[in-house]
C-alpha cells in the first residue's frame, strides 16, 4: 500500500472560466475559410485573363506585321 500512495499526487489545477467561448470563433472560421476559395478562385480567374490578353495582343502584333510586310512589296 506505501508503493501506491507514494505514487498518488495532488493535482491542483487552475479553475475553468465560466464564461464559454463566443460561438463567433465558429463563425468567423467559416467566413475565413470562404473567403480563402473565393480569393483562389479569382487568382486563377485573373491569370485566365492575362493569358487570354496576351495571346490576344500577340495575334494582333502578328497580324499588323503581316499587313506591313505585304504593303512594303
Amino acid at each position: 500500500m506505501d508503493s501506491k500512495e507514494n505514487k498518488v499526487v495532488d493535482l491542483t489545477g487552475k479553475p475553468r472560466p465560466q464564461d464559454s467561448p463566443p460561438a463567433s470563433h465558429f463563425w468567423f472560421a467559416q467566413v475565413d475559410l470562404r473567403l480563402g476559395q473565393i480569393e483562389s478562385v479569382v487568382t486563377r480567374l485573373e491569370w485566365q485573363v492575362w493569358i487570354i490578353v496576351c495571346a490576344c495582343g500577340s495575334l494582333l502584333v502578328f497580324e499588323i506585321v503581316e499587313i506591313l510586310s505585304r504593303s512594303s512589296q
